[in-house]
């Protein structure tokens, strides 16, 4: 069973707690001190067809590295992620992130989310057209990015994303160019039954307060319906959806975040922004994808350690061996 070096991942994992300590979480350090000064990581930005990347590597690191594409999910930008950014770029992997339609960073301060109407937010953003949109905008940015970095190794990139992310890295599974596809948290949904490897991340409590998934199985949907022999599952107990989402939130949203957080209740109604039933922040800010709170509590080591585990098959051409992964 492939394991990650203790120092690396015993660094990461302490690190990213942050708020896991009894007795209440200490204000976070920002994350560009956490990555630089604790974790040896190098953070970057730049813009690509009017779109902000966040650029995370190893500050280490020599030589082209392979590529990973992160495409976050709703009310989320490029910065979005940082927990799977940092264990595949403390890997050896760079990792590109990228929100890429304008109108998914904004979903959360739109009309329909300042007028309560979440349902209808998820509707509009996972429907056909934004779908489509957000489809081709990708298959632009794909050459853009590797114009932006051609230091990089683009022979080895995979395209990993969080759901609406989740949702178009699926769709493009059967593209060209992509070696591996990382889908975390998808909707109920159809995809090419072929094309690139692919590692599907969900779990038992993967809940939705939009009202658009009943069911947390319901988002394995996709992986069910592969080829043999294409496809794995990491089906992760007890981590939230907002968990599964590896972001950070903002500093200044910590302190609210302290009042309002309440911890997932079992068999309860498990909400957008895990385990909270109503949006937290309220008012115009709408709801989150992981909390300050919440998202430093839900523990990732399974999935960090195991996405790696499978890239590094799928692009290096090491043996796969993660015993928590379900072959399709």
């Amino acid at each position: 069973m492939i394991r990650a070096r203790p120092t690396r991942r015993s660094l990461l994992l302490t690190t990213l707690a942050l708020a896991a300590c009894a007795g209440g979480p200490p204000a976070p350090r920002p994350w560009h001190e956490t990555a630089t000064r604790e974790l040896n990581l190098s953070l970057a930005n730049f813009e690509v067809l009017g779109r902000r990347v966040t650029l995370t590597r190893s500050a280490t690191a020599t030589g082209p590295l392979p590529v990973v594409v992160y495409l976050p999910g709703l009310g989320q930008g490029g910065e979005s992620g940082q927990r799977w950014a940092a264990a595949w770029a403390q890997a050896g992997y760079a990792v590109l992130g990228v929100q890429p339609l304008q109108a998914d960073q904004d979903a959360w301060r739109s009309e329909l989310a300042r007028s309560g109407e979440f349902k209808q937010v998820g509707l509009l953003h996972y429907g056909d057209a934004l779908r489509a949109e957000r489809l081709a905008m990708l298959r632009r940015l794909r050459p853009a990015l590797q114009a932006a970095q051609p230091g990089l190794d683009w022979t080895r990139a995979a395209l990993a994303g969080y759901e609406t992310g989740a949702q178009t890295a699926l769709d493009a599974r059967a593209d060209t160019g992509w070696q591996a596809v990382i889908a975390i948290s998808p909707p109920a949904m159809q995809t090419p039954a072929a094309g690139s490897a692919t590692l599907l991340v969900t779990s038992d409590v993967d809940g939705d307060a939009l009202g658009l998934v009943t069911r947390p199985a319901e988002r394995r949907q996709a992986f069910d319906a592969m080829a043999p022999g294409s496809a794995w599952l990491l089906n992760l107990p007890n981590t939230s959806h907002a968990g599964l989402a590896g972001t950070l939130a903002p500093d200044n949203w910590h302190a609210q975040d302290e009042h309002q957080f309440r911890a997932p209740r079992m068999g309860g109604r498990q909400g957008h922004g895990g385990g909270v039933e109503s949006p937290p922040g309220g008012g115009a800010r709408g709801m989150r994808s992981g909390s300050a709170s919440e998202a430093a509590q839900a523990n990732l080591g399974d999935a960090l350690h195991d996405s790696t585990a499978f890239l590094d098959a799928q692009l290096r051409g090491r043996p796969l061996q993660a015993a928590r992964l379900q072959p399709r």
